[in-house]
């Protein structure tokens, strides 16, 4: 899912690595003098995205090239919910003690092994 500020819940670094690499061979072709059909504000925001991500990739990042997981801030407690599924620490199905778990305190334990880090703006968790 997408904000509607157009970022996504989550990201995968290597969704990032490859949309990196296609602005850089744009870049590289348009410096070659082939056609660009990018208008100067589409080069201004893949440029700035470019730095977004080049900056991200600097930040030692465990796992940046085999998909490193970006949670939006925002999104974190939902993330807890469907992971604790996901491993079988609760189930889905039952009522109770569902509907008594404090998922603001789980997400914000959970948080404690994960990084924030910002990308274009807004606030992720990566492990």
């Amino acid at each position: 899912m997408t904000y509607e500020d157009g970022t996504p819940e989550i990201i995968d670094s290597r969704d990032l690595i490859a949309r990196a690499d296609e602005i850089e061979a744009a870049n590289d072709a348009a410096d070659d003098g082939e056609d660009d059909d990018r208008d100067q504000d589409e080069r201004d925001d893949e440029t700035e995205l470019l730095a977004a991500i080049r900056e991200l990739a600097d930040a030692g990042i465990a796992d940046w090239e085999y998909g490193a997981v970006l949670i939006r801030e925002d999104h974190f407690k939902e993330y807890a919910e469907q992971l604790a599924e996901d491993i079988g620490a609760i189930d889905s199905e039952a009522s109770w003690p569902l509907s008594y778990i404090d998922w603001d305190a789980a997400a914000d334990a959970l948080a404690q092994d994960y990084t924030s880090v910002t990308f274009l703006g807004t606030d992720y968790y990566v492990r």
